[in-house]
């Protein structure tokens, strides 16, 4: 192999490297953001208000 193969090679395999990386990068973002949104979720669930005990009756609050 001459050195202009060799360089292109390595060239190569620095761009995969860094295609991975930002990669990586990008998923961790999205994983960060989906945790995010699921602890957001999780304090609206506990903010709601809560069904009172069943007391015998109902009503609909459809007419």
């Amino acid at each position: 192999m001459d050195t202009s193969s060799i360089a292109g090679s390595s060239l190569l395999l620095r761009t995969g490297q860094t295609q991975q990386a930002l990669s990586t990068s990008m998923m961790k973002q999205a994983a960060d953001q989906q945790n995010n949104i699921a602890e957001l979720l999780a304090m609206n669930a506990k903010q709601a208000p809560q069904p009172t005990a069943n007391s015998g009756f109902s009503f609909s609050v459809f007419a």
